[in-house]
This record gives C-alpha cells, structure tokens and sequence, in this order.
C-alpha cells in the first residue's frame, strides 16, 4: 500500500522583476559602457544552452540596443559540446529555448569547430569556438548561479559560458579533464580570464533569478569587472536558496527531469548528489531513492545527469539520445551522470521500486516527497510521515486535504497533482 499524500506549499521571499526589456536598458545604461564603438561594428551575442527565465526578451532587448547604436547583431551559440557537438544542433537548441531569428531580430550563426586560442598561465591549452574570433565585439549572456558538479567562488555564470560554452567540444573537453587535476573552479577561470584578453569582449549580461526561477536581477557588467561581479553575484544567490523542506527523507519522485531544468537534468544541489570522481557529495538533503517519471522534450534526448538518479520510467527511457548523451559524459569525463538508471515499466512500479528500495518496510509510513521538478519547489505532494514532520515550520502551508496516488491500467498516474 502506498502512502497518502498533502500538497503543501512553501512560502519564502521571491522578489521579481516585472518589466524586463526596462530592466536590461537600465543594466546597460548604469554600466557605462561605450554604447557608440558599436557603430558599423558586427556583435557577437553569445547565448549557451540552459533554460533561463526571459531570455528570448533578454536578447532580442539585447539586439535592439545593438540596433539603435548603429552595430550588426549576431547572435552565436556558446554551449560546449551540447546540442550532440553539431552546429544544427546548436541551432535546434537555441529554438527550443525561443531563441529565432524572427522573434530577436538578428541572424544566428552555430559552428561546432574549435580553435586554438593560445595556453593559458597554468600552461593548459585553450580552444574556442572560431566564430567568437570573427566579430569586432562580443556580448557575453548568462545567468549566474550555483553549479551541479562543484562549489567555488565562481560556479556557472559567465566565466563558464566562455571557457565552456564557447571553448564548444573540444575546448569544454579540455577543461573537464584538467578539472580533474585542478579543480572545475580554477580551470574555468583559467581558461576564462585567456578569452578575455583574446575575444573582443564589450560587456556581459548577468542574469539572477529567485528561487521560483524567475528573474530578479539584470547586471551589465564591463569585461575588466566581470570577475569580481560574478563572485559578488554568486554569493547573493546562495544566500537566498530554497530547498526541498527536510533534510532526510525515503523517497524524492519527481515528475519531469531535463536539460532545460538542470544541466544534469535533476539539479544534483537540490536532491544531494553529484556522483563525480573526486568530487564532494554534499552534506544534505539524504535521501535514500530517487524516482523520475518523465523527461522533457526540449532536452532533445541528452539526459547527461539521469545516472543520479535510481528508478526511471519506459517513458523517460525512450525519450533518451544515447549518442547525445555519451558525447556529453565523455566531454565532461562525468562518466558515472551519463549511466542509465534502472527502468520501470511504468509510474506505478517505478514509484512502488523506490518505495521499496528504501528499506521502509511499512511502505504506508514512507517519508518522501513529490516534485515537479528540480526548479519548481514551491509546491509539492508530501506523504503524511513526513508532513508530521515539517508541519511547524512556519513557512509550510498545507493547501490539500490527504490523497491517494491514482493510476489507470497501464500503471500511469492519473492524479492531476497541482504543481
């Protein structure tokens, strides 16, 4: 028998910015940059491949202020090995994200070759995307935030949309491995700080979003102070992190898993896993199984990140680009990530394999959680084990009355859960 379930909601602080194309003329303005030595010149926008609230408008704003100031926008894909190494598949993963050339206004240009760049001051070899040489000034966009793989002073932002994102295959495979030695943190920034004196890099667009991953800070940043605004930016977000609401518990189902919700598809911080060699586990949440029933569609088959999890349905199976994959693990050498899963038939035998597989013998006492995904915590299914729990804290409101998990007969879940 399974457990009976609550909706509860979490009630945390979520500043948000309404009027975003004002906000990113704003960021421009106070940045001091020198708007008119775009004027006849082509720009390189540079936009990577996570989903980030807003940023179809963040560039097409972007590509306006171009515009206006007389410069030839362009906008280049910066995402490493993703979109399976290719530049079609650049291109693909730019639309899903609404990034087109009819919504921005500007011509988009992929290309999956790198070139060597030079070597960096810890003698590591340098390769980037021979697009980014080719313009006269280059604006850098992404959103800061912590990463899935480590912890440092700089994390995913900026530094790693060029070391990374614009290094493409060959350059982001590079950096992974001498991660190994050295550390993600210092690699990045390594292989970042020899872009910055080798692209002409006019300004950078740091984006912030609050913990329900909506936009709540538009920075530009000139490229002499990005460094230190990206560690400034990186420690205001960790500090106002919301996660799952106890530290301990049985089971995590989760509806949907992606590339577009996480770069490991499950954001490893929110569910305590990493699963990298050499990399610290963090300390909390533990919890003993993970579940996922299904996997977006705008991931285009790239699960690199599923292997954190334990059970995962046929319908998530079937939706995976083993090729897509295996290219991303063997870039990022997180080999143990790009690992499938164990596959259940449906929701119900992937749930009752978590269920069971967490040593709970009274599976009607489990305490688990039920989410929709890895950046929606704000509402979610607990089971009453572990509601009992967190019921006094005082930003825990229980917005249900107890319910059964329900499903048809082919084992998928008919509750029509309001996430």
């Amino acid at each position: 028998m399974f457990p009976k379930f609550v909706m509860i909601k979490q009630n945390y602080p979520a500043e948000k910015i309404d009027n975003i194309e004002e906000a990113v003329r704003k960021a421009v303005s106070d940045s001091k940059a020198n708007l008119s030595s775009v004027n006849g010149k082509t720009v390189g926008i540079a936009i990577g491949s996570r989903g980030i609230a807003n940023i179809a408008l963040i560039v097409k704003t972007i590509v306006s202020v171009v515009k206006e100031n007389g410069g030839k926008p362009i906008i280049f894909a910066a995402m490493g090995s993703h979109g399976g190494g290719t530049a079609e598949g650049q291109k693909d993963m730019l639309k899903s994200l609404g990034v087109t050339e009819d919504y921005t206004g500007a011509e988009i240009k992929t290309c999956a070759e790198s070139v060597f760049y030079g070597t960096a001051e810890n003698e590591m070899d340098i390769y980037g995307n021979k697009l980014a040489l080719e313009f006269d000034k280059i604006i850098l966009i992404n959103r800061i935030k912590p990463h899935t793989d480590f912890e440092d002073i700089t994390e995913s932002g900026i530094f790693k949309l060029m070391a990374i994102g614009i290094g493409n295959p060959k350059g982001a495979s590079i950096i992974h491995a001498n991660a190994l030695n050295i550390g993600y943190g210092p690699a990045i920034r390594a292989a970042g700080s020899l872009m910055l004196k080798k692209l002409p890099v006019f300004l950078a667009i740091a984006i912030t979003e609050n913990w329900k991953h909506q936009t709540n800070s538009i920075e530009a940043v000139l490229p002499e102070n990005i460094l230190e605004a990206e560690k400034r930016i990186l420690s205001n977000v960790k500090k106002s992190l919301v996660r799952l609401p106890a530290d301990y518990m049985d089971t995590l189902l989760i509806r949907d898993a992606g590339k577009n919700i996480s770069g490991t598809c499950v954001d490893t911080k929110v569910v305590g896993r990493i699963m990298i060699a050499g990399q610290k586990e963090p300390e909390k949440p533990k919890i003993k199984t993970i579940a996922v029933m299904d996997f977006t569609d705008e991931s285009h088959g790239n699960s690199m990140g599923i292997g954190i999890v334990d059970v995962i349905t046929r319908r998530v199976f079937n939706k995976i680009d083993i090729d897509a994959t295996s290219l991303t693990g063997m870039t990022s050498t997180c080999l143990l990530q790009a690992k499938i899963p164990c596959v259940a038939p449906n929701d119900f035998e992937a749930i009752k394999t978590a269920f069971t597989s967490s040593g709970v013998m009274d599976t009607e006492n489990i305490k688990a959680a039920f989410i929709k995904d890895t950046n929606s915590l704000e509402k979610m299914a607990v089971s009453l084990s572990l509601y009992k729990e967190i019921k006094e804290n005082k930003n825990i409101e229980k917005i249900s009355e107890p319910f059964l998990l329900d499903f048809d007969s082919n084992g998928n879940l008919l509750n029509q859960i309001d996430f």
